[in-house]
This record gives structure tokens, C-alpha cells and sequence, in this order.
């Protein structure tokens, strides 16, 4: 049908696009705050299914490497469930944040503290990286969470708002079911069509992904024009901290290569954030809102600046092996 290929085209267009399209929808959402209303709802909803595609993009063989020699993720996941959590944490507590900024240090302590966002291994695919690695790192980083989240909460607040139970099986399910709806479709379609399609997937990647950002940007105007200099200087902190993130994360893992660098710097720097407001949304003050809004923006934008620089590595790489 004439229309059915003309939509697959777009998508597949969409998706060729990568991370370009993924800085560019962050800007679009940010240009229609009204439609959070809307979309707010749906915040689970869209990032299982970012989840779901995230296990389509996946090589079943390359998954099954990592899965049988899985040392590299173990480390990865450590470094990011266990290290991390508690540098940052310390750091943070010891930065005078928590009487200053109540609501900032309650939100950045569980931010780092929890898991990595459930995207990172689509968005490692519109970057060009290793999928399945990222995918097997973020599962043994959901397993952790339960436990590391809970004990960084109280070590760090004092207190823990998430039972280690009820995250668990939340987390499960939500890992578990996705997989399950993954394995139906890759059954039902097959392996061959699904490689032969990922540029439709990448699309509807950067579309899911776009919903989220309308969710996200919702308080960003209204915070922007109330006080401009403290939303310039909250910006700029959540990118020099991403980018410190990224930066330690790579300098650590350089023996594993950039790929899988880059990889454990996007599950250090991005976390998935959007669990904590979906869970504690109404009780958190509407800083919280401003500040998993602004954290969104490094998510978006940096992809876009390090796909090129790890394309100029690999190439350097390459000619000097050569």
C-alpha cells in the first residue's frame, strides 16, 4: 500500500537521522509544554516500549557472547550501580547541597543512585556502538538496583523511598515482559526482517523518545522566564557533570576500547530518572520537576556530539593499526 510505504519510508528516514533527530526532538518538545498533560500519563507506557526496541536492535548472537563471558558487563555495572553512586553521593554531601538545595540534593542523590535509563542500548544503536553489551550491562545494573539504590538512600538521605522488594519485581517484570513481547515479534517475523528493517525501528527510537521529552519539558518555560540566570547555570552544571561522567567512565574502561567506553559513560551519566518522578512525582516539589527537565538535555544532545568523535577514534584507530 502506497501509504504503508511512504510511513516506513519516513520512519526509515527518521532513523537515519540518529542522534541528529534525537537533539532536535528535545527542542521540539521543549516547543509544546501543553502537550505534557497529555503525554504525562503515558510515561511508562513509552519506555517500555523504548525498551522493547532496544531488545529488537539486538543481536541475538552478539547478545549471547556477553551473556556467556560476562566479566566486562559485571565490571561495567559495578562501576556504574556501586563506584559511581558512592563518589558522586560523597561528593554531594559533602558539597554544603543538602541545606542549600533540599530538593536538588534529594533528587541528584536518588538520580545517581538509580539505574541507568532503560533507552541507553537505543540509544547506543542510533550511535553506532555495541547494542548487546549495553543491553546485558543494563540488565545486571536492574538486577543491582534493588539493593544499591535502597542502601545509597539511606546512606546518602537517611532514609529510602523505594521497598528493595517492590522495585525488584517492578523492575522484572518491566525487563522481563518487554523481552517476552521482543521474543514474540522476533518469532512471529523473523530475525532476517528485523535486521532488514532497523532504520524503521531507529525511527520509531527517536519518535518514542520525543514523547518522552514533551513529558519532560513541561516546567522548562515557566522556569526559564522566573529565573533565567539559575536555568542557565542548572543547565550548564547537567552537561559538565554528564560530560565529567562520560569522561571519567571512558578514561577507567580505555583497556575495553572506546566502544564499550562510550557505552558505560551513557549508562553512568544518564539514569533513568523518570522511574523516580513516575514513583514520587506528586510528593516531589516542583524543582525536582525543573531539574529531571534540565536533566534531560545532555541525554539528548551529547549523542549527537560524541558519535562523530568516536567515528574520528575508530578511524584514527584503524589507520594506526594499519
Amino acid at each position: 500500500m502506497p501509504i504503508l510505504t511512504a510511513l516506513r519510508a519516513a520512519l526509515a528516514w527518521l532513523g537515519r537521522q540518529g542522534t541528529r533527530a534525537l537533539a532536535v526532538s528535545v527542542f521540539c518538545g521543549l516547543a509544546v509544554p501543553q502537550l505534557a498533560v497529555y503525554v504525562k500519563p503515558y510515561l511508562g507506557e513509552t519506555v517500555f516500549v523504548l525498551l522493547l526496541f532496544s531488545y529488537l536492535r539486538t543481536d541475538p548472537a552478539a547478545f549471547g557472547r556477553h551473556v556467556k563471558a560476562p566479566g566486562g558487563a559485571i565490571a561495567a555495572s559495578l562501576w556504574v550501580m556501586v563506584a559511581l553512586p558512592l563518589l558522586v553521593g560523597t561528593a554531594l554531601a559533602f558539597s554544603g547541597m543538602r541545606d542549600a538545595v533540599p530538593a536538588l540534593y534529594t533528587i541528584m542523590i536518588l538520580q545517581c543512585a538509580i539505574t541507568p535509563i532503560t533507552s541507553s542500548a537505543a540509544f547506543a544503536a542510533l550511535m553506532g556502538l555495541d547494542v548487546a553489551f549495553s543491553l546485558v550491562a543494563l540488565i545486571i545494573c536492574n538486577a543491582l538496583s534493588p539493593l544499591t539504590t535502597v542502601a545509597f538512600s539511606y546512606l546518602f538521605l537517611g532514609t529510602s523511598l523505594f521497598s528493595p522488594l517492590e522495585l525488584g519485581v517492578k523492575l522484572f517484570f518491566f525487563f522481563a515482559g518487554a523481552a517476552v513481547v521482543a521474543y514474540a515479534i522476533r518469532r512471529f517475523v523473523g530475525q532476517e526482517r528485523i535486521a532488514r528493517e532497523k532504520e524503521v525501528i531507529d525511527g520509531l527510537n527517536v519518535i518514542a523518545v520525543f514523547i518522552f521529552a514533551i513529558a519532560a519539558m513541561e516546567s522548562v518555560p515557566r522556569h526559564v522566564i522566573a529565573d533565567p540566570i539559575f536555568a542557565i547555570e542548572l543547565f550548564v552544571f547537567v552537561i559538565a557533570m554528564s560530560c565529567a561522567l562520560i569522561g571519567l567512565s571512558v578514561l577507567v574502561f580505555r583497556r575495553a576500547g572506546l566502544d564499550h567506553g562510550l557505552v558505560i559513560g551513557l549508562l553512568a551519566a544518564f539514569r533513568n530518572i523518570g522511574v523516580i518522578m513516575a514513583a514520587l512525582g506528586s510528593t516531589l516539589p516542583d524543582m525536582a520537576w525543573f531539574y529531571f527537565a534540565m536533566s534531560q538535555f545532555p541525554i539528548y544532545l551529547l549523542p549527537a556530539l560524541l558519535k562523530p568523535l568516536a567515528k574520528r577514534f575508530e578511524q584514527s584507530a584503524t589507520t594506526t593499526g594499519a
